[in-house]
């Protein structure tokens, strides 16, 4: 996609990368989770501060991704695991390449780490985009949210030495 610029996350970023996901959640139309599942994922208003502390620790890189000054997707990595835990895109930004993108950014910051295997923790629905991108399922891990029980792919990607 033209004109898309990443970034690091800044605090004040915070309660847009909670727009983002709340959005891209809220987009979701696939029968991979039921109405009950996605809306405990969603997070709530509260969570903002959560998304704040991520920022600012140094356990997660956060990027924006911003298309003409206006941020229209987010990725998480976990760098200490060597894992991508979130891509997020506005779904008025969908089909653009911009999760594509933000992955390929994550590939070569590791790749750069000298990191040989990169994992994702992927929702279901989003299973087939990351096998796409060379990535693979190689499990299953589960999650409660507010008494309601996910499940997500952990998919992985090699790379050559």
């Amino acid at each position: 996609m033209d004109g898309v610029q990443f970034r690091p996350a800044r605090s004040a970023d915070a309660r847009t990368v909670l727009g983002i996901k709340q959005a891209a959640i809220r987009g979701i139309d696939d029968a991979a989770y039921t109405d009950r599942q996605l809306t405990a994922w969603r997070p709530d208003e509260d969570a903002v501060s959560d998304f704040r502390r991520a920022i600012e620790s140094d356990t997660f890189e956060i990027l924006i991704a911003d298309v003409d000054d206006t941020a229209a997707g987010y990725g998480v990595a976990h760098t200490d695991h060597d894992r991508i835990d979130a891509v997020f895109v506005d779904p008025g930004y969908a089909d653009g390449g911009i999760a594509s993108s933000l992955v390929r950014q994550f590939e070569s910051r590791a790749r750069m780490r000298a990191v040989s295997e990169l994992k994702i923790i992927s929702s279901l629905n989003a299973k087939p985009f990351y096998e796409s991108l060379g990535y693979w399922d190689f499990g299953r891990k589960d999650r409660t949210i507010d008494g309601v029980e996910l499940e997500f792919a952990i998919m992985r990607k090699l790379f050559d030495g």
